[in-house]
């Protein structure tokens, strides 16, 4: 229904996000496979993956750390949980999340990769990913109610986040030591991992899983600690 009053009177709907999608991975993808002399076929899967699920990632985030703002009238009007908001905000984001699949299909049919029982890993891949998105935005909703200059923050950040996470690049063209253990630090190139690279059926190691694990584990600590302790007062800082 969130998504339905969004697009209401247009013929396609939501498809709209995932025609500007398209669009951008075409055009991008294309340009940056000439510019890194990367081959098309395989540069251009990598890339269309990555931003589909760095796109779920960055808008999670993003509408995470706002959604307490957001629903002020509902939060002080109906008395209900607030994890209600995040989880609805959540619902929305994945629901689009598919339809963007429907370009890795399309994308599938015109440049082939082989297809393997592997691809089944990436349902437990987002899983992982769900998890820290539930968590995070709980602990950046609540941040951000309390003090609002952390949402431009967080805005920002993830914009520069997204330069140094494999996504128009990859770890290939990468040169320097010091530099793939940047990349190997950064959280965000892992869990986004965890998803692309089932997808198009290369392997994962057992660390990317094991760092996957351990980060849904300490996010999840500190949402819970931060709903417990400061969920009834996020409604007086509104």
């Amino acid at each position: 229904m969130d998504i339905s009053l969004r697009y209401r009177r247009t013929v396609i709907g939501p498809l709209w996000i995932t025609l500007t999608l398209a669009a951008t991975i075409a055009s991008v993808g294309t340009v940056y496979a000439a510019l890194f002399r990367q081959d098309i076929t395989s540069f251009l899967p990598a890339f269309a993956v990555g931003l589909i699920v760095w796109t779920l990632i960055a808008t999670t985030l993003q509408e995470g750390s706002n959604i307490f703002v957001a629903s002020g009238h509902l939060i002080k009007a109906v008395p209900a949980p607030l994890i209600v908001h995040v989880l609805q905000m959540i619902a929305r984001n994945v629901l689009i999340f598919a339809h963007h699949l429907v370009i890795v299909i399309l994308l599938y049919l015109v440049m082939r990769w082989p297809l393997q029982g592997s691809m089944l890993l990436a349902a437990p891949g987002l899983a992982i990913l769900l998890v820290v998105l539930l968590g995070g935005s709980v602990a950046l909703g609540m941040l951000c109610a309390r003090f609002r200059d952390v949402g431009s923050a967080i805005v920002s950040g993830l914009q520069f986040v997204f330069f140094l996470t494999p996504i128009i690049w990859t770890e290939d063209s990468v040169r320097g030591t010091a530099f793939q253990w940047l990349v190997r630090a950064n959280p965000f190139a892992t869990l986004l991992d965890l998803v692309r690279r089932p997808l198009l059926s290369q392997p994962t190691d057992a660390e990317q899983w094991l760092l996957g694990i351990v980060y849904a584990a300490v996010v999840v600590v500190v949402a819970l600690g931060c709903y417990a302790k400061y969920r009834h007062r996020v409604a007086y800082w509104l």
